[in-house]
Order: structure tokens, then C-alpha cells, then sequence
């Protein structure tokens, strides 16, 4: 997509790309200064439809100092800033992405306190930290962001945070050294392409959880998408994470439309990784299952053997046609899931699709249990579930959603489960979920339609692998119906 373009075609029109860096110190302060630069000048070329782009990153930044300040804004009034420009030869969309690619970074950096964060136009578009970055990571500041005028404005801020600054011993003396670069497309996102579907399919979509994620509503919604040689479903676009503090940006959420099969979330022998049961454990970051679905037999698309049973018991399973392809895998991102839980559940008071949206963000775990899990092939949530549903005649949208799941099997509500292509009629499904009251125990969608906890992960329930796809990830055809199902590249 991207050729170098002659400096003689290229003709003009100007988006502003400024950083500011926050450099100044804390007043009094007695720590030792820190040293940062940006690499040599970096200049790439490329056209987007028909549209020669230049993005120049401007000269380097040496011999600046670093230390703790109270705000970014503080570090800015003392600060260094320089411009950073792109020209392109007419005012046509696009869609631009900014990386930082990190040439030096010291483990003494990696803190929560050291932060960026990126500004368009004053409005916030991307944050995060360097606690989990590596030297040589290309980090995402900023993706898909819509060029349409001539003139805009970025301002990135890089600091350390001094209100919160846990290691300054080890922070201290250290060289960071980074590569500012871009990219863009002339292809809009898909991310984009379905969010705006929201204003003209009211009755099967919706945007009314607390973060206004857009999702996929209703019996049976335009939300195919031909993804592994199969049918999956859109279930929304929400905003993601690929590493924990890091930017977010918006990806597609998809599930597979059928089971692969009936599968233990997890049953290894008490003593072993995290488990203190022969019924299993709910750390969804050694369960048996995750391993399955990341880097077992139906994410290398082989024959092997899948947790079924107590006590590390298992089945054959044959993946060999149905696992994930190359291409499939491509078009898969590393995210950030959430794996916050709940004890208490079965009243509206606490068990709404809105209650477990906030549960799943939360940090209410079993003793010890991690808050969250980075990886690629996952399930869906309960709040999913809950927020999948249209309703009906006899009962609507506003009343399914002010019931509690649990009771979601109640005759008075069929038109909750009925009107909710995430239901499966008699078959039970496992989610990501864990409960916090016991070791074991995670939630699972009844066939009845009741969302309940189990206390024995070795139960053998039918899996849904669910993924977010990459922010770069745009739709080539379809219309979202089974007969003509979305396709998809990146």
C-alpha cells in the first residue's frame, strides 16, 4: 500500500504534529537528572490513495533532562517542545497511526510513573506507561486517526509522574532513546465502518453500557463475519488495550458462531499451578483451557487433547479443520481481559448485565487471583450476554436488562433469551468469568438461559472461542447477513 514518492510530486497541505517534552524537575528536588533522546531524523514517504504523504519526525532531542514533576503541564511551561510535521498534496481522508519504537529502555524505566499520553487537537487519544515495554518494542500511541481537515494538531507528552513514584532509586541516571514514526490508510477502519451502522440499525444495536461500546442486539443481527473459513458474530466495538496501562484503541470483538466442542474450563490436579482442587481452578491464566484456545491444539490447528474431566482427565479433540488458520491468527491482536468477579448475583440489585460489566473491570477475585490476563483467544463475558439481548412485544429491552441474569429462565422473560443470538437453546456455555467466592467456581450461561456459577471447572461445556481483531482490520465486502457475512483483511 505504501511507495516512496519523489520529493518533485509532492505537493502540499499541513497536519501539525507536535511533541512536548515533559522535562522539568520538581522544585527542590534532591534526585539525580535522567538523560532522554529521540533517534536521528526520521522521514517516511508513502501514498494513500492516490495521496502522497510525508511524515517527518523532525530533529532529535539530546542532552534534555528528566525528573519528577507534579503534572505534565507543569513540565510543559519549562519544557522543551519541537514540531513535527505531515504534508500531503490534498485534504482526503485518511487514516493515520503513530509509533513509538523504543531503542533504549532500561529496566530501571519500566514504572507506572514513567507516562505518556497523546493529544489530538486537545482532545486525549491515547495513553499508557512503560512498565511492561521491552527495548525494541513498536508501540501503537495512536491508531486510526481520521484526517479530514487540513491543519491538525498533536501534542505528545512523555514524563515521569511525581505523585506517584515507587523506584526513584532505580530510576535514576537512565538513558531512554526512542524512534517516532507513521503510517496511514486510505481504508476506513472496520471499527468505524459498524460503529456508524449504530444510528441506522436502532432495533439490533446499541451503545448504552457505561462505556457506550457499540454492540450487536437481537434474535439474529447483521453480524456475520466469514473469519477461519467460518461463520463468527460481530459482538461489538469496544475499546481495547494490547498491554496492561497501555493505549487503547477500537477493535472489533468477535465469537464463533457454533462450539468447537465441550471442553473443562479448567481441571487440573490440586498442587498443580493454581489449583488446590480436583474440581480445577478459575485462574483463567493457567487454566487448562486457555492453554487449548493459545497455544494448544486449536490455535496450531492440529490433533490433540483437550481438559475433559476431573483431575487433569482429558479427550482427544481434532482441530486439524476447524482450529485457527495463519490467516486467522494475522488478524488477532493481544488484549487486555479483564478477569474481575462477583459472589453475589442473583438479585436485580446485583445481577444485571450493568452489575457484571462493572464486576468483570473490577478487582473482587478469589484470594490471589490476577485482575486481568494479556492474550489472544478468550470467551464471552457475561455482560456480553446480557447486553446481546433486543428483548420483545411482551417484554422489552429496558425490562430484560433490569432483570437479573440468574432469573433470566423465568417464563415472564422469554422474550430476554429468545431475542439474543448469544443464547444457545439447551446447551450450556462457559464465560470468562470468575467468581471470587471460591477457588472453582466461574460463571456459565444455563440452557435455560439462567447465568449461574459452578464450583467444578472440569465440567465439560461447550466452548465459543472469542477474539478482538486488530484495529487495522477493514471490511472488503458483505453486509454482515449468514448468506453474505462480512469479510475481512488487515
Amino acid at each position: 500500500m505504501f511507495n516512496v514518492i519523489p520529493e518533485e510530486h509532492r505537493k502540499k497541505f499541513y497536519i501539525i504534529f507536535g511533541i512536548l517534552c515533559v522535562i522539568a524537575a520538581i522544585s527542590g528536588g534532591t534526585l539525580a537528572w535522567y538523560t532522554w533522546q529521540s533517534s536521528n531524523n526520521t522521514t517516511v514517504s508513502f501514498t494513500v490513495g492516490g495521496v502522497d504523504v510525508i511524515f517527518d519526525a523532525g530533529s532529535d532531542i539530546t542532552s534534555s533532562k528528566l525528573r519528577p514533576v507534579s503534572t505534565k503541564e507543569v513540565g510543559v511551561e519549562k519544557g522543551y517542545a519541537i514540531e513535527k510535521t505531515i504534508t500531503a498534496s490534498s485534504p482526503v481522508t485518511a487514516y493515520l497511526n503513530l509509533y513509538l519504537t523504543l531503542e533504549t529502555l532500561p529496566n530501571g524505566l519500566k514504572e507506572e510513573s514513567f507516562i505518556w499520553e497523546i493529544y489530538k487537537d486537545n482532545a486525549l487519544v491515547g495513553k499508557g506507561n512503560f512498565k511492561n515495554n521491552n527495548q525494541g518494542d513498536k508501540i501503537t500511541i495512536a491508531s486510526n486517526q481520521k484526517i479530514e481537515s487540513a491543519t491538525s494538531t498533536y501534542k505528545l507528552y512523555i514524563w515521569i509522574d511525581g505523585t506517584n513514584f515507587a523506584n526513584p532509586e532505580t530510576m535514576q541516571n537512565q538513558t531512554f532513546k526512542f524512534v517516532l514514526n507513521a503510517d496511514a490508510s486510505d481504508q476506513e477502519p472496520a471499527t468505524e465502518t459498524i460503529s456508524k451502522l449504530l444510528f441506522s440499525n436502532s432495533e439490533t444495536m446499541n451503545n448504552d453500557d457505561s462505556d457506550g461500546n457499540v454492540r450487536y442486539m437481537g434474535a439474529n443481527p447483521n453480524n456475520y463475519v466469514l473469519f477461519n473459513n467460518e461463520l463468527w458474530r460481530i459482538i461489538g466495538v469496544f475499546d481495547v488495550a494490547s498491554t496492561n496501562g497501555g493505549a487503547t484503541e477500537k477493535r472489533l470483538k468477535i465469537i464463533r458462531d457454533e462450539s468447537i466442542g465441550n471442553y473443562s474450563w479448567d481441571n487440573k490436579p490440586s498442587g498443580t499451578g493454581s489449583s488446590t482442587s480436583p474440581e480445577g481452578s478459575n485462574d483463567w491464566t493457567d487454566s487448562a483451557l486457555m492453554e487449548v484456545l493459545n497455544n494448544g491444539a486449536y490455535w496450531n490447528r492440529t490433533i490433540g487433547t483437550c481438559p475433559s474431566g476431573q483431575n487433569g482427565a482429558t479427550t482427544s479433540c481434532n482441530f486439524s479443520s476447524i482450529g485457527l488458520t495463519e490467516e486467522a491468527k494475522n488478524l488477532i491482536g493481544d488484549a487486555v481481559w479483564n478477569l474481575g468477579g462477583t459472589a453475589s448475583y442473583i438479585s436485580a440489585s446485583n445481577g444485571l448485565a450493568s452489575h457484571f460489566y462493572g464486576y468483570e473491570r473490577g478487582t473482587a477475585v478469589y484470594s490471589g487471583r490476577p485482575t486481568y490476563w494479556v492474550g489472544k483467544i478468550g470467551l464471552m463475558y457475561p455482560s456480553d450476554y446480557g447486553y446481546a439481548t433486543s428483548g420483545g412485544t411482551i417484554t422489552n429491552r429496558a425490562s430484560c436488562l433490569a432483570k437479573e441474569m440468574y432469573n433470566w429462565n423465568n417464563s415472564s422473560y422469554s422474550d430476554c433469551k429468545n431475542n439474543d443470538y448469544l443464547y444457545k437453546s439447551g446447551l450450556k456455555q462457559w464465560t470468562m468469568t470468575p467468581a471470587s467466592s471460591k477457588s472453582s467456581f466461574m460463571f456459565y450461561v444455563n440452557g435455560d438461559a439462567s447465568l449461574y456459577t459452578s464450583d467444578r471447572g472440569y465440567y465439560a461445556f461447550p466452548i465459543r472461542p472469542t477474539a478482538y481483531l486488530k484495529s487495522s482490520v477493514y471490511i472488503v465486502s458483505g453486509d454482515g447477513s449468514q448468506d453474505n457475512p462480512y469479510i475481512l483483511t488487515e
